[in-house]
């Protein structure tokens, strides 16, 4: 069979090729183009050694030359070349202490995780795949290659790529790779809460996010325990945000014990905060909306998301409400006042007592739009 490549994907083989070697593009991209969906990034094996890809090309980076990746940069696009090899013991449970490098594709490919992630393709040589991927792809089948056991233990970051795999792909996980996932969960503690973090991040935005279910409840998570509604969650729009943020909000008893856990950035800590006080916000009248625009801005859609998505609650008055007072202007924020700090200081108010007589100051214009008046806000003064 034939696949589409890249330009600059096929032109990296074939020069690598024309040098007297052997490559192919490998794993995940592979997966994907069967499937027929757009790989996000592709990766190339071959039995030349790095000081071989490294002198062929004129820019390369050694990102991960301890175990054989050389980056190859192409029309500024970075492209990582891996050569064939075998790795040593795992004594981390993430990374190999040591790698050999071999002369042989098949055993290149036995040491990857899955065998839908296990096949590789060159014009040349067509698609190669010695572990069934093809017929675990058509049956929408998750299966370790080999041995399940030894490829946890090996990296048990692969427990949660396998239930990532599982919601992003819709694919059921096979009965021998299943129960090693399971019985080897309690590695994931030598797994960085950054790793895990991404993890269930992309999980949380799959066709069946509560594919992770299992794995909440074998506790090796914690913080995060098993909700069933996190079934729901892949009705949301397609945010990032939002989907991660209703995952955390609905399997964690503690919003920020889990924000911090997973060591979530202040961006998105600060995000969830506020989406998370918003909905325990009433959101019934026009000032109850203005004071959650207030709070949320333009994420108040956020909330009416989760609200409808994930509670089964009619947001349609409240988006309605909201839409109209954004539409005319209608004042929500202090910057929106018809009055400044500097008329607030020229009164003889000064450090935090600014802040909050502007406060006051909003939260009267807030139930009383026609008060926006500089004259009637400085006599509310």
């Amino acid at each position: 069979m034939q696949m589409s490549l890249p330009e600059n994907i096929t032109n990296t083989l074939s020069t690598i090729e024309n040098n007297g070697f052997c490559a192919y593009v490998v794993g995940g991209c592979v997966r994907d183009c069967l499937l027929g969906n757009p790989p996000i990034d592709f990766d190339i094996c071959t039995n030349a050694l790095p000081s071989d890809i490294i002198r062929i090309f004129d820019k390369t980076a050694p990102t991960g030359i301890k175990h054989g990746t050389v980056t190859v940069i192409t029309e500024n696009f970075p492209i990582e070349v891996t050569t064939f090899r075998t790795d040593g013991s795992y004594g981390d449970f993430r990374h190999p202490e040591n790698v050999e490098f071999v002369n042989d594709l098949k055993t290149d490919l036995s040491r990857r995780d899955f065998t839908v992630n296990a096949m590789c393709y060159s014009k040349k040589d067509g698609l190669i795949d010695y572990f069934g991927g093809i017929e675990d792809l058509k049956n929408k089948t998750l299966r370790a290659v080999r041995d399940p056991d030894k490829r946890f233990k090996e990296d048990a970051l692969r427990i949660l790529r396998l239930f990532r795999f599982s919601s992003t792909l819709g694919f059921n996980i096979e009965n021998k790779t299943y129960n090693a996932a399971l019985k080897n969960a309690s590695l994931l503690k030598n797994i960085s809460a950054e790793r895990i973090r991404a993890e269930l991040e992309k999980l949380s935005c799959g066709i069946c996010p509560e594919a992770i279910l299992p794995l909440l409840q074998s506790e090796n998570l914690s913080p995060l325990k098993a909700d069933k509604r996190v079934s729901k969650i892949h009705l949301l729009p397609e945010s990032p945000c939002l989907r991660f943020f209703s995952f955390l909000r609905l399997t964690s008893d503690d919003l920020s014990t889990a924000l911090n856990f997973l060591k979530c950035s202040n961006s998105f800590k600060d995000y969830a905060r506020k989406l998370d006080t918003a909905l325990g916000l009433p959101y019934k009248t026009k000032p109850d909306m203005k004071r959650l625009l207030s709070l949320l801005e333009d994420n108040i859609f956020d909330m009416f998301d989760y609200k409808s998505c994930v509670c089964g609650c009619n947001t349609d008055s409240a988006k309605a409400k909201t839409e109209e007072i954004i539409k005319h202007q209608e004042p929500y924020k202090i910057s929106q006042l018809d009055i400044s700090g500097e008329d607030i200081i020229k009164k003889g108010y000064c450090g935090k007592n600014v802040g909050k007589k502007l406060e006051m100051l909003l939260s009267v214009v807030i139930e009383h739009p026609d008060i926006n008046d500089r004259d009637k806000l400085l006599k509310l003064i």
